[in-house]
């Protein structure tokens, strides 16, 4: 009777033990697949971030592409019609009248641009670079700073507009803009004209206009 005791209870024993076993398998199983299934899904968030952020620097960088080239198309056309820009504020234009209402008329157009297409493009440098040309060529037209070097007031500003061109077709590309450098003193002495301190290659080109 006692064989059969010992039996009996070593056989309930075996029993909770496997069902014990069974049991924590069982939790050990279902924490691993929630472990699983969280990890899959923080994974999936962080990715769904990333792509979003992406997009988001795309949509930015597309925005700021068709900016820029609205602006240069209003640069082109002051570009054009610089020589009469000291011409803007004289009763009596050194050049034709056509083409001082035509420089006037492109010089309001840049300034137009500054408070519309130049909101859309995100980096400072390139808008404080942008400003800074529209107060040039505004020094010049219509308050005679620097008149008594008539050519050098028009060179100086074709320089920075250039460079203000160049700085937009870096952003039209993808690429860094050129370093800042400081703009042209309208009044200084001396009759060299301004160049910025790294000058691209084709601007040495004649056929660029230069």
């Amino acid at each position: 009777m006692s064989n059969w005791g010992d039996l009996v209870g070593q056989t309930a024993s075996a029993l909770i033990g496997t069902l014990a076993g069974g049991a924590i398998t069982v939790h050990v199983a279902r924490w691993q697949t929630a472990r699983a299934i969280e990890a899959q899904a923080q994974l999936a968030a962080s990715q769904e971030a990333a792509n979003s952020a992406l997009a988001r620097r795309q949509w930015i960088q597309q925005r700021s592409a068709e900016a820029a080239q609205r602006l240069l198309e209003r640069l082109a056309e002051l570009y054009a019609w610089l020589p009469s820009l000291p011409d803007l504020s004289l009763e009596e234009p050194r050049l034709s009248l056509h083409a001082r209402e035509r420089c006037a008329t492109a010089l309001d157009s840049v300034r137009q641009g500054m408070q519309t297409d130049l909101l859309s493009i995100e980096d400072d440098h390139v808008r404080a670079r942008y400003r800074t040309l529209v107060r040039l060529s505004f020094d010049v037209g219509w308050r005679g700073i620097g008149q008594d070097n008539r050519e050098r007031q028009i060179r100086d500003v074709r320089g920075y507009l250039r460079y203000v061109q160049f700085t937009l077709e870096a952003v039209i590309d993808g690429n860094p803009v050129p370093d800042d450098c400081e703009a042209p003193v309208l009044d200084r002495r001396g009759g060299a004209p301004w160049l910025p301190p790294v000058v691209p290659w084709h601007w040495q080109d004649p056929a660029d206009g230069s």
